[in-house]
């Protein structure tokens, strides 16, 4: 009994030791947010949390969803307040601009009336943004409207790694496939290794809509499962 004890006390200090140089995701992704609603629950959902690293993705509400729709001038006005909010804190912030979508899909669900551009540009237009403001603020940029273009995706083929009907018989158009989460937190672990950003004892906070939180996964809303935070989350935990 006394050595059982005894090797209780000893795992508790041991512990602390464990976790030493550990890193840390939470997704913070939360389906049909644009950057009003990432503005508003900055506070609880990411300030609190007091990150070491903010990922932020946010813009494919803004651009496409008719029912949330944000002007050019008002959508970098918001993500301009999220970044001042972030440097105040003195939190690393990685930027991100979001991939590319099936206009087909969107618009069979989405009132065609509220576009008078293609919707493909409209996100080029936004993503631009996001490279101006990275530039403004120093900031790390990660253009994954580039990346799934290279990658063939979105298409109508099982192939893609955005999600159709012939591959997950969903005509979404979209969010990743499972291999297409995985794609997107392997470019952001490269891309952060290659920045030098990844630190011992790091708590990162990936933060944005949908594609943040993992629509359609395993997991969804989580560090776990096939989400990219999830991804991420193992990529880090192999390289400890």
């Amino acid at each position: 009994m006394v050595r059982g004890l005894s090797l209780f006390f000893w795992f508790l200090w041991l512990c602390p030791l464990l976790t030493v140089g550990q890193r840390v995701v939470l997704n913070k992704g939360i389906g049909g947010n644009n950057t009003h609603d990432l503005l508003r629950r900055l506070q609880k959902d990411v300030l609190a949390e007091k990150p070491d690293l903010v990922i932020l993705m946010v813009g494919t509400n803004d651009m496409l969803n008719s029912q949330k729709l944000v002007p050019y001038a008002q959508f970098q006005e918001n993500y301009q307040a999220i970044l001042g909010q972030l440097k105040a804190q003195n939190i690393r912030v990685m930027v991100m601009a979001p991939p590319p979508v099936d206009t087909g899909y969107v618009l069979s669900r989405h009132d065609r009336r509220a576009f008078t551009e293609d919707l493909n540009a409209k996100l080029d237009s936004a993503g631009g943004i996001v490279r101006a403001l990275a530039a403004e603020h120093r900031l790390p940029f990660l253009d994954l409207n580039e990346r799934f273009k290279a990658w063939g995706s979105p298409s109508r083929e099982a192939h893609s790694l955005i999600i159709n009907q012939a591959n997950m018989g969903k005509e979404d158009g979209i969010h990743p496939t499972k291999e297409g989460y995985a794609r997107i937190g392997q470019e952001v672990y490269r891309y952060l290794k290659k920045k030098r950003l990844l630190k011992k004892n790091q708590k990162i906070v990936c933060f944005g809509d949908s594609m943040t939180y993992g629509s359609y996964m395993d997991g969804a809303g989580t560090a776990h499962g096939d989400t990219y935070p999830a991804v991420l989350q193992r990529l880090l935990q192999k390289k400890n």
